[in-house]
């Protein structure tokens, strides 16, 4: 269903208006699991332009993670001054804990796109206490190279069907 919906939307958004597509562009950037990536392969697929694709997905999807960074860091932080015996919240930030400590905010940064999605890996990054600041720095890292690749699809698909 949610395929089918995303897949309305990008056949919608190719007919609308220039200044639609774009924007329609920036908001696939915003949802998880289509992010940079997929935003930007529909917009090699609708024939935008690459570099301003590339820019405004980049954009939404950065704003979409720190949407997620900022206001979790808070409240982690808020969470771990508490003294409580380990709840729900607490196992759950263990679990999260185990796999930055597997994989690192690197690991989670990148492989979060294909294991699940960016806001989820940025979620796991913060709630396994990494610092805010190296979060930010990975997750902008993940959402460049993961637009490029994004990119890369788009214009393949645009190239075969021309």
């Amino acid at each position: 269903m949610f395929r089918q919906m995303v897949q309305d939307f990008i056949l919608q958004l190719s007919e609308a208006n220039i200044v639609l597509q774009y924007l329609g562009i920036t908001l696939l950037s915003f949802i998880p699991f289509v992010e940079s990536p997929g935003a930007t392969a529909a917009a090699g697929l609708i024939g935008l332009s690459v570099l301003l694709s590339f820019l405004l997905s980049i954009g939404g999807n950065w704003i979409s993670i720190m949407l997620i960074i900022l206001p979790f860091n808070a409240i982690v932080k808020k969470i771990q001054n508490r003294k409580s015996k380990k709840g729900f919240i607490q196992k759950r930030a263990s679990k999260a804990r185990e796999r930055y400590e597997k994989y690192g905010v690197p690991g989670v940064a990148l492989l979060a796109p294909i294991v699940s999605s960016g806001h989820i890996g940025a979620f796991v990054s913060i709630a396994a206490r990494a610092d805010k600041k190296k979060v930010i720095f990975w997750h902008t890292i993940s959402i460049i190279i993961w637009a490029i690749i994004g990119v890369c699809i788009g214009a393949f698909l645009n190239y075969e069907i021309m």
